[in-house]
């Protein structure tokens, strides 16, 4: 079983990473470690059918043989799903934007870039795969580029993040 996931209490970057993950992963699950935060929560509600979340309880940790981890590297953040790290021969997919830091997970595949989000980083790959991405998917990339960005006003905001909120602005 592959299953796509993210930090705890998830910000808007997580989620949208997620969901981008999912096209990278059509046969994963969609399941968050624990809470999101608040003004995911609102937003969430709507979404959660949409996107076919599935809730942690119901997952056989044990069945795991691919994790999908982003916007994040640390264990620590990944609640229960740090447990299915000791399964045998699990493949560990890691994306993520944010620097090199003591207890970083080491992955079978690792995308990592300086970038000031998540997003940026699957909007790069979506480019040089050529993949397509609908209207709500490009709508909730561009919320995790303002989030994480701070509307562009964050030091680590980088030009790759506005040329892929360009990019996602084109797609709708």
């Amino acid at each position: 079983m592959e299953v796509i996931t993210t930090h705890l209490n998830a910000d808007f970057d997580a989620m949208a990473s997620m969901v981008a993950a999912k096209k990278l992963y059509p046969e994963a699950i969609l399941a968050f470690s624990g809470s999101q935060e608040k003004n995911l929560r609102k937003f969430f509600v709507q979404s959660l059918m949409i996107y076919d979340f599935q809730r942690l309880k119901n997952i056989d940790l044990d069945k795991i043989t691919k994790l999908i981890v982003v916007d994040t590297r640390q264990a620590s953040r990944i609640g229960n799903f740090a447990k299915c790290l000791e399964n045998p021969g699990i493949e560990i997919h890691l994306y993520d934007h944010h620097p090199n830091a003591p207890g970083d997970m080491k992955g079978d595949v690792e995308v990592v870039r300086p970038v000031g989000s998540t997003a940026t980083v699957f909007v790069e790959i979506f480019q040089e795969r050529g993949i397509s991405i609908s209207k709500d998917e490009a709508t909730l990339l561009a919320m995790a580029e303002h989030e994480d960005t701070g509307s562009f006003t964050f030091s680590t905001t980088t030009p790759a993040d506005l040329l892929a909120t360009a990019w996602l602005l084109k797609r709708g």
